[in-house]
């Protein structure tokens, strides 16, 4: 195990540039990990945006209490806040040079800068990739909707975003997805006969095997040369990472990943990746996916391993065996699964639309108003390398009465931020 470098000065310097579930999980972990360190050891997060915002939530019609006011999290954590953009990373001056031209100076770098949607050029294309482009997809579908008339509206991309989003805008469109090469590629045959069963009760025309050549105004134009009316176009189609990750010398996967180690270092000293900056290894077969599921264990595990370093302690190898997905397919139904095949199916309609609505208003969000003791547990998890954790979770989340359990007791933590949200945005204004 080769031996990171700390500062020569008193006080170590973390930084972390992302302000998403990656970086707030490292922020939360590096502050734990540091205890009554904290006057060797200084944590700052590097963030545009000052809200931490729940991108699983930005398909829904009602964006009520997506945003969380990163000082309402990072505040009482004592975590230096930068509200600014990352121009360039040096990492043989170990330093960061902001928008502004200014330069942060580190010691550990926790890269978290999350992922980016590429729309293509055309009238009416939209997506839910940040919180503006989805306020602007709502605005568009309001205004398509007005004075009740149905709309048509094509969704590219037929993985988990673009069937939440096909699924949602049912409620008010004459819907057809374009999926290619085949609707829900990463699940198995079981759970995607479910899927394509509820978007059928929808009404959504899924069309498997044909891309976007062109998007004209009211129309698509696919690869097999249909053209297909389009009132609205929203685009879901993959993301890759930030660009900030081809700032780091070293390896990237095909999605713009940085290659990290099973400790998330990311092959530059002095420098860990995390989330949707990563791709590591959860277990011995399987890599990581871009998830917050993933982002928010991994970040606090780089945060961890981050501030150990620079204690001149040894870091901790990162793992995460348990996957699941929860799908939204509408207000009243949804796909609760288990494993990366993704075919096992641990509840459906109802019961997992309801675990849905838990997860995405409640399980996802950090303690709302709490102090610094319940902040520093945000994606705290059992310990890695317990072989039967798995088969344990699995296990309990087949059991109705667990679920049901889980279900009404997850808080409304979106309603409790609503108000701390407004009020943020505007004193920004």
């Amino acid at each position: 195990m080769r031996t990171e470098r700390t500062s020569s000065s008193t006080t170590a310097r973390i930084l972390i540039v992302g302000g998403g579930f990656a970086g707030v999980n490292a922020a939360a972990g590096a502050i734990a990990t540091i205890g009554s360190a904290g006057d060797r050891v200084a944590v700052g997060l590097i963030s545009p945006d000052p809200f931490w915002v729940m991108k699983p939530r930005l398909y829904e019609r009602d964006l009520t209490g997506v945003r969380v006011p990163l000082a309402e999290v990072l505040d009482p954590l004592g975590v230096t806040r930068h509200q600014a953009s990352v121009r360039a990373i040096d990492t043989d001056q170990r330093q960061v040079v902001l928008d502004d031209g200014s330069t942060l100076a580190y010691d550990q770098l926790v890269l978290a800068a999350g992922s980016r949607l590429a729309l293509p050029d055309g009238p009416g294309v939209h997506c839910a990739d940040s919180y503006e482009q989805a306020v602007e997809l709502r605005s568009a579908v309001d205004a398509l909707r007005s004075g009740g008339r149905r709309f048509r509206a094509v969704v590219v991309g037929g993985g988990f975003t673009g069937i939440e989003l096909a699924a949602e805008l049912a409620h008010d469109a004459e819907v057809t997805l374009l999926a290619a090469p085949t609707l829900a590629p990463g699940y198995g045959p079981r759970a995607r006969k479910l899927i394509e069963e509820s978007l059928g009760s929808l009404g959504v025309a899924v069309r498997a095997g044909v891309r976007v050549s062109e998007v004209a105004d009211g129309a698509v134009l696919l690869s097999d040369n249909d053209w297909i009316s389009a009132e609205l176009v929203a685009w879901a189609t993959g993301p890759r990472a930030s660009e900030l990750t081809a700032q780091i010398p070293a390896a990237r996967d095909s999605l713009g990943r940085l290659l990290v180690d099973g400790y998330l270092r990311a092959g530059a000293p002095g420098v860990w990746a995390a989330g949707d900056s990563a791709c590591a290894k959860v277990d011995a077969t399987h890599s990581s996916v871009m998830s917050c599921q993933h982002a928010g264990p991994q970040g606090r595990r780089a945060g961890e391993n981050a501030a150990a370093v620079a204690l001149g302690r040894k870091p901790r190898a990162y793992r995460q065996a348990l996957y699941l997905t929860c799908l939204a397919l509408g207000e009243r139904e949804g796909l609760l699964t288990c494993g990366f095949e993704r075919n096992t199916v641990l509840a459906s309609g109802q019961e997992a639309a309801q675990m849905k609505r838990a997860i995405n208003h409640g399980l996802i969000y950090p303690p709302a108003g709490q102090d610094r003791q319940a902040m520093l547990k945000i994606g705290k998890q059992a310990p890695p390398g317990r072989p039967l954790a798995a088969a344990i979770a699995r296990g309990a989340l087949r059991s109705r009465r667990v679920r049901a359990k889980v279900a009404g007791a997850a808080p409304e933590r979106s309603a409790a931020y609503a108000t701390a949200e407004r009020d943020a945005a505007e004193a920004l204004s």
